[in-house]
């Protein structure tokens, strides 16, 4: 499922946001599309991916997903967010940081645009942990205020699927690991690819998480749920995991069962009365209405 990066996009234009007329919009805003918000981070991936890999796979899976189910459900893939709060990665060229206020008013904007617009539901597809629980406590506030904007890490629905197809040392998903080399390798297509293949050979196994000073035997941040930023510090490796195990085959294949699950949970958001603002009036609840009907 290879695609040239030369090409622009992953869809047919009629999905893509950005290539579409007024007009064009004005009838899937009409037609009750959902929009899909892409977003990602600009940010080092060790030396062997770019630095626009969280961009490059939230876009490419947001674009592959809704080509999977725009003959059931309307949608549209708005133009992806590259920059992200990921301050963790400052130590290192290419990393490209929002501060969190900022990042929050910035994606805050984003969805409200797209609702005020006309459009009456949202997600935002999201592929750069750092942004994840900033999108959480934003769309709790958006949801409250009466916005219809959910949001999900692209790589969740499919963990369970994804994992067991792992060949490395890390069984998860970690930064620049085999998972996202993998995927990079299956979107990436051509010179590029090749140029991934090159560089990850030899890469050894990093299965400590990074915010761990090296030589020291234990993690207690990880076992006991703890939060702590995954610092990458200048004399660090710059990956968690294993991406020399990363195949152009595993990768097409883990790309394939994303999309499923990816297409499968949007297709039940579409569907789903979410409850929406606040209403104390308890016979007139708030409910956001679906975008797609059963059975559509």
């Amino acid at each position: 499922m290879s695609n040239d990066k030369t090409e622009r996009h992953f869809a047919p234009r009629t999905l893509i946001w950005a290539e579409m007329t007024r007009a064009d919009l004005t009838a899937a805003r009409d037609a009750n599309a959902l929009v899909l918000i892409p977003t990602g981070s600009i940010e080092q991936h060790g030396d062997h991916l770019p630095v626009e890999t969280d961009m490059l796979l939230s876009t490419a899976v947001a674009e592959l997903t809704a080509t999977r189910i725009a003959g059931n459900t309307p949608v549209v893939v708005a133009p992806s967010v590259p920059f992200g709060f990921t301050p963790h990665h400052l130590s290192w060229p290419g990393t490209i940081s929002l501060r969190l206020e900022t990042y929050i008013a910035m994606v805050g904007d984003i969805a409200r645009s797209v609702i005020d617009s006309g459009f009456t539901r949202a997600v935002f597809v999201n592929g750069h942990g750092g942004n994840s629980a900033p999108l959480r406590s934003l769309t709790g506030q958006l949801i409250t205020d009466g916005y219809a904007v959910g949001m999900v890490d692209y790589f969740m629905p499919s963990e369970k699927d994804y994992v067991p197809m792992l060949k490395g040392g890390l069984a998860r998903a970690g930064h620049a690991c085999e998972q996202e080399t993998a995927l990079m390798l299956a979107v990436s297509g051509g010179e590029s690819a090749a140029l991934i293949s090159e560089r990850k050979a030899g890469l050894e196994p990093r299965l400590i998480q990074p915010w761990v000073a090296p030589g020291y035997p234990n993690d207690p941040v990880t076992e006991a749920g703890a939060g702590w930023a995954a610092i990458f510090h200048a004399d660090d490796c710059g990956y968690y995991g294993d991406p020399a195990a990363a195949t152009p085959e595993n990768g097409d294949a883990i790309l394939e069962v994303t999309i499923d699950a990816l297409a499968r949970f949007l297709e039940g958001f579409a569907r789903a009365p979410l409850r929406l603002g606040v209403a104390r009036d308890a016979s007139r609840p708030g409910i956001a209405q679906p975008t797609a009907k059963e059975g559509k």
